[in-house]
């Protein structure tokens, strides 16, 4: 019955050598060296790093579940009392109430992606044409006439 109790001296000597792992891990050493400092196999202090690293990534996403539920619940309040002025014609509550719900989608992940157009140069210059085809051509033996080895072509190639 021990065994299965999550406050068992043999769980808490279990977690304690899992944190022991984790740190001489962060620290830079190899699984072995890990192994040989806890005086386990490699394999087993292998798993505990990945155990111990795997329980941490689902304590922060738990985490950032909860900060997450709490920032939506605070945009409601401050929804709830913006909306009615927005309501009657409050351009200033108007701007407040988008402005809430372009926070809300960002957390929600509501948004669709944005699409960004590179430019080249200065203000005002041409976008940069990114569906452009360039063919070069390289000589079986990777050489040109002059012999010498050719890295890249040039930028005037062929289309």
């Amino acid at each position: 019955m021990a065994a299965s109790n999550k406050t068992s001296a043999a769980a808490a000597r279990s977690l304690q050598r899992q944190a022991k792992a984790i740190a001489l891990r962060c620290a830079g050493l190899s699984y072995a060296s890990i192994a040989t400092k806890l005086g386990i196999g490699r394999s087993q202090a292998h798993e505990l790093v990945r155990k111990g690293l795997d329980d941490a990534r689902h304590q922060v996403a738990a985490h950032a579940d909860e900060l997450r539920v709490l920032e939506l619940s605070r945009l409601d309040g401050l929804l709830a009392k913006v909306y009615p002025k927005a309501a009657r014609g409050d351009l200033q509550a108007v701007d407040r109430v988008l402005k809430i719900g372009e926070r809300r989608a960002k957390l929600l992940g509501l948004d669709a992606p944005v699409r960004h157009a590179l430019q080249g140069g200065e203000e005002g210059a041409p976008p940069i044409v990114t569906e452009a085809r360039v063919t070069f051509y390289v000589p079986e033996n990777g050489r040109d006439q002059a012999g010498a080895t050719r890295s890249a072509a040039p930028a005037a190639a062929q289309r």
